[in-house]
């Protein structure tokens, strides 16, 4: 089977068992794990987990400790693969920023979507589907609890 990327989200959820998505992220993968689909994160990825695990709850984190998100992060990175940032990835995100005329926060989605490109992947799995403009070359999936 071939890759699909992981938002940052998913991982948040999978983490996150009090959170309400954590059955709907933990039953896709499994479900994807099993039907051989191979899983991977980018470095942006863990950048924003780190982001995100380590801010107060206060302000919408998760008020883990440095220690507690190291741990997270290289159980995600002994789970599933890491992709590469090839040079050529800057210009697809510059062309997509373009393309699809994205400001704001929302170049960082388009990172995401140009490290995809750069490694051959095709398919995204995220809570926020919304969130990634619609390019042809991507396919993006919403998590489902069985």
């Amino acid at each position: 089977m071939a890759y699909c990327l992981l938002d940052t989200n998913i991982l948040l959820y999978l983490a996150n068992s009090a959170a309400a998505e954590h059955k709907a992220a933990n039953d896709t993968l499994t479900r994807m794990l099993q039907a051989g689909d191979q899983l991977a994160i980018a470095p942006q990825v863990l950048f924003e987990f780190w982001s995100v695990a380590t801010r107060p709850l206060s302000a919408n984190g998760l008020g883990w400790s440095g220690p507690k998100t190291r741990a997270a992060i290289e159980g995600f990175r002994g789970r599933f693969t890491v992709l590469a940032e090839p040079p050529k990835e800057i210009d697809l995100w510059r062309d997509l920023v373009a393309k699809y005329d994205l400001k704001g926060k929302r170049v960082h989605d388009a990172h995401l979507l140009a490290t995809m490109k750069a490694n051959g992947v095709a398919r995204l799995l995220t809570f926020n589907v919304g969130d990634f403009p619609a390019d042809p070359a991507i396919t993006i999936l919403a998590p489902v609890a069985a």
